[in-house]
Order: C-alpha cells, then structure tokens, then sequence
C-alpha cells in the first residue's frame, strides 16, 4: 500500500515546454513556484522582479509547471527558467504545495530542536536506542510526507517508538529509505528532514544532515551492509550526494584489515561509481562536476559556503563549536572501539567534502557520544 501511495505522488505527467513566465498566479496558464536562494531574483517576460524565496509564477500552458531538475511537481528553481527544461502539464496542487513549504520552511528549527531533544535524552539514558532513534527520525520524517502530514508531534511520536527496533531491524529502514528515493524522490524532498527546497539548492536526494544521521546506523549493520548503504547514498537516482560517498566509503574503509591501502582505494571507488552511474544515464550534481571536470570549481565553492555556514551567525558559529569540542572529547576516549574511529573519520571527511559543517558537527556529536556508548 504504501509503494502505491508513492507511486501516485510521483505519478508521471503529459507535458509540453513552456517559456516566458510572469510573476503571480495568472488566469489561463499553468502555475508553478520558483525557489530562490538569498541574492537571487526572477525577471519575468514583462520585466518585472521578484526575490522572494518562493516566486509565484505563470507561463503558457495548462496544470502545473514542473521540471527534472527539482523532481517535485509544481517546484522549479531559477535555472530550469533558463535552460529550456520548463514544462507544463503537470498536475500539482500549487497552493497547497506553497502552504506545505511556508510550513515547513517556518517550522526548521523546530524539528532540530525536537529531534536533538530526544536524542540527547536518549544518548545519555539509552545509547543504543540513540542510534536506531537517529534513522527512525529520518524514516519517520518520509513516512509523514508520503501522507502530506508536517506534525511535530507525530515525527516525535515516530521517532520514539522507532527507536525501540533492535540494531539488525535498521536494515529494514535502509532498505525503505532507499525504495522511497528512488520510486519517489518527491517524497524525500518535502519531508520535514529533507533537501530544503526553499533554499533553491539541490531539491532531492540526501542531504548532509541526513547522511549525519545516518552514519552511526550504518555503521553499526557492519560491512555487509555496503553496498546497500552506499547505493542509499550515492547513486544519482537515489541520494544523489556525491560528498555522502566519499564519508561513507572512507568509513567502511576504516573498518578492513588495512584500512590506509583502503582509504586510498576508496577515492578511486568513489570516481568509478560516479563514472559508472553517469554511464548508465544516471544525472546529478554529482556526475555533471565530475564529466564537465568541475571538480576542483566545485570543491572550492563548498569551502566558500562551509566558512560562510560557519561564520554566517554568531549563535551558530558557537553550536558548531561546542559540537566541535564534543567530538574531540569522544576522540580522546579510551578505550575506542575501530566503529568509532571509523565514525570520526567520516566526520572528518564531510567537513572536507561537504558545504554544510554546521549540520555535521551539530548530529555528529550528538549521535557520535550515542555510538561511543552503545559499542
């Protein structure tokens, strides 16, 4: 039933190309909304400008407007106005796809809280729970999507008792997390813990809170567990995160009988994966940087917005601090189990890999005492 619902959420659509948009909801055509990050704005056909986050905005055709590049019908993002990927035909409920974000976009802070709340309790009360609770809150977050459901309480609620399942059952969760991903990335993306649309980034897929979250659990599956995990991860029709693949491989490298021949096998793994994805037509962010050699552009612009992350906010700039002590803390533990050097190494990469430190640091202590605990 529930592979039905998300079928239907991603029901595929007759379309036609459209151009020239106008800001606003205008009679006879089709509507969409237009994500835009800050300093961003929209030049409509009349020449008029908007900067909102979210734009309404009309252009020839009927239904909604829709596009690849965000895999969410009635979602677009500045480029898909440029590039001629712009179709109409879709079938999105528009203004209640606005009300969902605004919601979402309001409530942010809100789940952190909530969830680092709970796993906080629970790393200091019951640390195994903690990890299991760290993947239920993110299976919780799509389940409620799958049901158009944004309630704080029900992710809570969720979270909890998904947290009580032994270690082996997480492979369940992997493996509908994946099945979701990949049969309907639009659910992932307007989950409560999800891609942030309204940020107009990348609009599916993993992002870095979630891989986070999801590093402790996968480590505790082991080995075997690999190439489920990197699949989940990497793959361009499922996570679609590039950074996530480097974290996890390097890890999973971490736990081999030889884990510094391994680590250097591992990046030569990520680009064959990459390679082999894009071969067989798969298309991200990902294997676009790596087949348009924007590779080095790319890693350079992360680092650009990761010190921006860091230093954006004076509250935030602290929290990551804080966090950051808590992992050094961890890592001057004795004994300490080869899961938790493992784990640590991974978080090391992500701040070297990925754009959001604040994320990384933040879940990383948090579900990085729980581990050192539970093992």
């Amino acid at each position: 039933m529930l592979l039905l619902v998300l079928i239907a959420l991603n029901a595929p659509s007759t379309a036609q190309a459209a151009s020239c948009v106008r800001l606003g909801w205008q009679p006879g055509g089709a509507h969409g909304l237009v994500a835009l990050r800050p300093g961003e704005r929209v030049v409509d056909c009349g020449g008029a400008v908007s900067t909102r986050q979210l734009t309404r905005v009309t252009a020839p055709g009927t239904g909604s407007l829709h596009t690849a590049e965000t895999h969410v019908d009635g979602l677009l993002g500045l480029s898909s106005l440029n590039d001629g990927t712009l179709r109409s035909g879709g079938h999105a409920d528009v203004p209640k796809l606005e009300r969902r974000l605004t919601s979402m976009r309001r409530d942010v802070m809100r789940v952190r809280i909530l969830l680092a709340t709970i796993l906080i309790a629970l790393a200091v009360f019951a640390p195994r729970r903690a990890v299991s609770g760290a993947a239920a809150a993110v299976v919780a977050s799509v389940l409620l999507s799958a049901v158009g459901s944004t309630s704080l309480t029900l992710l809570g609620l969720l979270t909890l008792l998904g947290s009580l399942v032994p270690w082996r059952a997480l492979w369940l969760y992997f493996l509908a997390y994946f099945a979701v991903l990949v049969v309907s990335p639009a659910t992932q993306s307007l989950a409560l813990l999800g891609p942030h649309p309204w940020g107009g980034g990348r609009f599916y897929g993993i992002s870095n809170e979630i891989e986070t979250l999801l590093l402790a659990p996968a480590l505790v599956l082991g080995l075997a567990a690999a190439p489920l995990v990197l699949l989940t991860i990497g793959w361009s029709r499922a996570g679609a995160d590039g950074g996530g693949l480097l974290v996890y491989l390097a890890a999973y490298a971490r736990l081999v009988p030889r884990p510094r021949l391994a680590l250097a096998g591992a990046i030569g793994l990520a680009v064959l994966l990459v390679a082999a994805d894009a071969a067989t037509g798969g298309h991200s962010h990902v294997t676009h940087s790596v087949l348009h050699g924007r590779v080095f552009h790319d890693v350079w612009h992360r680092w650009h917005t990761s010190w921006h992350g860091l230093t954006g906010a004076w509250g935030r700039g602290v929290v990551s601090a804080l966090a950051a002590g808590v992992l050094v803390w961890v890592a001057t533990r004795r004994p300490r189990r080869p899961i938790v050097d493992a784990f640590l190494l991974a978080i090391l990469v992500s701040l070297v890999a990925n754009d959001t430190p604040q994320d990384v640091l933040f879940w990383g202590a948090i579900t990085g005492v729980a581990l050192w605990r539970a093992v």
